[in-house]
């Protein structure tokens, strides 16, 4: 039953991380110049790649209660950085599609591919081995699925 919750938590969670970073290709570059709000869409879209790389990392470092039980304080300390950086981008103004398109032509498509896939895969491998039947991961990464979940469908940020 864990693991079933747990990969429902991953599916329900999959475009709403990606909905930061997911970019369009344009076909041709604006020719305004980066807004200073801009600036920082894009260098929080940065931070939760860098943010989902160490949740990632940490996950994959798991292989069996004792490591569980270990990483699951750090994937908890994780979450509440999430819940910042989710508050943060809450806060942020929205972008003119210039903008937004100037944002979108900074950030490198196929890592956030990557970092998403990678970051799924972890998760899924985290509930195939039930966690390791450690508890504590177990809430840890319902706090973190909890946090992605929650977040408004309609941000753009």
């Amino acid at each position: 039953m864990k693991t079933t919750a747990v990969l429902t938590a991953v599916l329900l969670s999959t475009p709403l991380i990606a909905q930061d970073a997911a970019v369009t290709p344009t076909t041709s570059a604006p020719a305004e110049e980066m807004s200073e709000q801009a600036k920082n869409h894009l260098q929080l879209s940065r931070n939760i790649l860098l943010v989902l790389r160490e949740l990632t990392g940490t996950l994959e470092s798991v292989n069996d209660q004792t490591t569980a039980d270990a990483a699951a304080v750090k994937v908890q300390e994780i979450a509440v950085r999430m819940q910042q950086l989710q508050q943060q981008a809450d806060s942020f103004p929205s972008l003119s599609k210039d903008q937004e398109a100037l944002v979108k032509a900074n950030i490198n498509e196929q890592e956030v591919q990557n970092t998403v896939h990678n970051f799924l895969v972890s998760v899924v491998q985290m509930a195939q081995m039930n966690c390791y039947d450690s508890e504590s991961m177990s809430r840890a990464l319902s706090m973190v699925l909890r946090k992605a979940t929650s977040a408004p469908s309609g941000a753009t940020n």
